[in-house]
């Protein structure tokens, strides 16, 4: 559906992620597929962007203790 027009809009900065939120309005009948063929687009854009997805790390630092 044309109006409301699409939106995408920045949501938030986390430790591994930049977030958008994409919404357009769609029939009922082609929520999932319209779910679907975007998540894909948004994929593959990045895949074409060399932007890969990235992924939770986490740094663990051991120490000996010097009674040891």
């Amino acid at each position: 559906l044309e109006d409301p027009p699409p939106a995408v809009i920045l949501t938030g900065l986390g430790p591994s992620s930049v977030d958008w939120s994409v919404r357009v309005w769609v029939p009922r009948d082609q929520f999932m597929p319209t779910k679907d063929a975007l998540t894909r687009a948004v994929k593959y854009a990045l895949e074409g962007a060399g932007i890969g997805i990235p992924f939770p790390q986490m740094d663990v630092h051991l120490s000996r203790d010097a009674a040891e």
